[in-house]
């Protein structure tokens, strides 16, 4: 690789982080009047679309060990945002429902996360933004191989 290439990657690199990193910054700022942290919100976000989902599924769709889907299950529910019930057919699993004090959390998520996203997409076209996608699932690619795009 050249020099310019060179240099050019690392900003670009230096780049990416600082956005990843806004971006981290104003959802925490976003969330932190909720009551739940940004991981908390990720987990009951997914379990509102997968209701049926296992704690060993949660763990690999939000790429977390099991034990930290555990803590996190334990705190939400702990915080009346879900309960858990032991089905009815086998007693080794238990079910995660989310309590209606969660729904009201994944609302304003819903909400807060277009905002966000709207936001952090003005002033790009439609094109822009495809290419965008485009660019991401090339690098998403070229740090993990083995991954299929998402």
């Amino acid at each position: 690789m050249t020099d310019l290439r060179c240099d050019m990657a690392r900003e670009l690199s230096l780049k990416f982080r600082r956005a990843d990193r806004a971006f981290k910054r104003c959802i925490r700022r976003r969330v932190k009047d909720t009551g739940v942290f940004q991981s908390q919100h990720r987990l009951l976000m997914h379990l509102s679309q997968n209701p049926n989902c296992s704690q060993v599924e949660l763990s690999a769709c939000l790429e977390v060990s099991p034990a930290a889907i555990a803590v996190s299950l334990k705190k939400l529910e702990r915080g009346g945002y879900i309960r858990r019930e032991v089905h009815e057919s086998d007693n080794r699993v238990h079910q995660v429902i989310i309590t209606e004090k969660g729904r009201q959390v994944i609302e304003k998520s819903i909400l807060m996360f277009q905002e966000i996203e709207t936001n952090m997409f003005d002033g790009f076209s439609e094109e822009e933004m495809k290419q965008f996608a485009n660019f991401m699932d090339r690098i998403q690619c070229n740090l993990d191989p083995g991954k299929e795009k998402q």
